[in-house]
Formats: structure tokens, C-alpha cells, sequence
């Protein structure tokens, strides 16, 4: 998965942007807790302001948000590992160049609280590195020039919308232009979502369980290292019957991609991974289980 949106992602988008008003709409009395923002501006890289979203929005309300966007991220990703968001608002001038989150996270969440649809402002879409970009040769045709519509994708900030992204990619926020309320800026929580790690529900744990994903992860490595030069990591949810036996293998997801012209097809790798993981046996018990299994390399 290179990006997925989710529109209308959270039930509480518009308490969540009351509170953001209420910090920064105009106010002439001087209470501290409007004193918050940082004005994070790194010449020709980002020019925005942020604030720990904590500092913003009520703990209890923060809580139901992280509660669903944790829920999100075990269905979709394998993970409910997340750092707690920021908070951040554009206004003129503002942005942030391309640039990759490596450290951060395995996938980067954005959650807009931009009334996009009635903005005065132009720019604020979140920019992503296409796949003309990144493999630029191999899909070079020299009977053909390239804009930026082409080599880079922008994704509206709707509101309520979540828009969930590898974070390896190349990254930014289109510059905004057009006003310099706070109120009417491009508005934002976000963060990452941190790399799956394995975990198992019901019966089975992890410590007894332990020989059998060594074995499944070395034969993993194996087959990964035949099929060439490939970066990323697959994702799998696998229900394993009382008696042991694999029931279901299920992908989550996965951000493979080749990276020499050696490299075998990302899919046949994954139908290979999921032969291995069909094929497991492990220990007997009462009640079925369910392993979220990452595997890389």
C-alpha cells in the first residue's frame, strides 16, 4: 500500500474543531493556554505551527480519537502502536517540502480538520512522490515532457478525512496561499503509526509459540532473499485452530517494492509467504487463536 484516505473518519470532526477554534479565534484577553504554539520554520524544508495536540484538545476527546485510530490501524495495518498526534495549522507561506519519515514509523496519519470544500486558500494538499518519480527511468518517454501533476500526487485535506501513507515516501504539504487566519488555515492532527510486531489473542502466547515463528521467519528470510532486492514488510493475520492447524492466512498489508531490476514480482513473494504460513503447525490448545505475524527482511 502506497496511501489509503477514509473519509469521515471520526464521529467527533466537528468538536474536535470547535476546540482548534476556540484557541486560536480572535481573542483579545491573554488566558495562558493560548500560548502554546511552536513556529517551526527550517529554511527551504517546513514553514508551519504545531503544538502537541494534548495542549489543544480535551484529554477525554483526544482519548475517543486515538481509541478509534488505534481500532483503525490493527484492522488495516497490524498495529495499534501510535505516537500521540500534533496539532498543526498553515497559513500563508506555510508548507513543507518533500521529505521521508524513516525513524518516525512504518506509515504516516494525517486527520484534517480543514474545511476544505468552503477554504480561501490555495495549496495544503498533502504531497506525495508518484510512481513516475520514483522509478523515473523505467517509465521515461522521450517523446514525452513531465509536469508536476505527473511526478507528484496531491491529496486534498478534506475534512474528517484520515489519509494513512508509507512513510519512506517522498512527503510535503502543498504551500499555502490566500490567508493568514488561523481559523480558515489547513488544520491538521498527526503523527505514525509505529512498525506491527507480533502479537497472538486466545489460546496461544508468544513466548511457547516462539520456535514456530522462528522457523516460519527464517524460511520468510529465505524466500526473500531469492526473490532479489525487495524493501518493505507484509503483514499477515492468521487464525490457527485448537488443534494447531493454520485455519485462514489473511494479508493486512504490505509496502514491498522491488529495488534493482533483479528483483522478482513483489506477489509472487507474497503468495509464497502465505504458502509457508498455511502450512504451520503449532501446539494444541483449548480455544482458537489469532497471530498478527510481520514478516521482513
Amino acid at each position: 500500500m502506497r496511501a489509503t484516505t477514509q473519509p469521515s473518519f471520526f464521529p467527533g470532526a466537528d468538536e474536535l474543531r470547535r476546540q482548534f477554534v476556540e484557541r486560536v479565534g480572535p481573542d483579545r484577553t491573554t488566558p495562558v493556554d493560548r500560548f502554546i504554539w511552536d513556529y517551526w520554520h527550517i529554511p527551504g524544508q517546513y514553514t508551519y505551527l504545531r503544538t502537541i495536540a494534548l495542549n489543544v484538545l480535551s484529554p477525554s476527546l483526544l482519548g475517543r480519537f486515538t481509541d478509534a485510530l488505534r481500532a483503525w490501524g490493527m484492522a488495516n495495518l497490524g498495529t495499534d502502536r501510535i505516537t500521540l498526534p500534533w496539532l498543526s495549522y498553515y497559513v500563508e507561506g506555510c508548507r513543507q517540502e518533500l521529505h521521508s519519515d524513516v525513524v518516525q514509523g512504518m506509515w504516516s496519519y494525517v486527520y484534517s480538520l480543514t474545511p476544505w470544500d468552503d477554504r480561501r486558500f490555495t495549496g495544503g494538499e498533502t504531497l506525495l512522490g508518484s510512481p513516475e518519480l520514483l522509478d523515473y527511468w523505467a517509465a521515461f518517454d522521450p517523446t514525452l515532457s513531465t509536469e508536476s501533476r505527473t511526478l507528484v500526487e496531491r491529496i486534498p485535506a478534506c475534512y474528517g478525512q484520515l489519509t494513512v501513507f508509507d512513510s519512506r515516501l517522498p512527503h510535503g504539504v502543498a504551500v499555502v496561499e490566500g490567508t493568514r487566519d488561523p481559523v480558515e488555515a489547513r488544520v491538521a492532527l498527526h503523527g505514525w503509526f509505529h512498525d506491527p510486531v507480533p502479537t497472538m489473542r486466545g489460546g496461544l502466547d508468544l513466548e511457547s509459540s516462539a520456535p514456530v515463528l522462528d522457523v516460519l521467519r527464517a524460511a520468510a528470510h529465505r524466500e526473500r532473499e531469492r526473490f532479489g532486492p525487495l524493501l518493505g514488510t507484509s503483514t499477515w493475520r492468521i487464525r490457527i485452530d485448537p488443534d494447531g492447524s493454520v485455519a485462514e492466512v489473511a494479508a493486512v498489508v504490505d509496502n514491498l517494492v522491488a529495488t534493482g531490476a533483479a528483483a522478482g514480482d513483489p506477489a509472487d513473494l507474497l503468495a509464497t509467504e502465505r504458502s509457508l504460513l498455511g502450512d504451520a503447525v503449532f501446539e494444541r490448545r483449548d480455544e482458537a487463536t489469532e497471530l498478527i505475524l510481520p514478516l521482513d527482511g
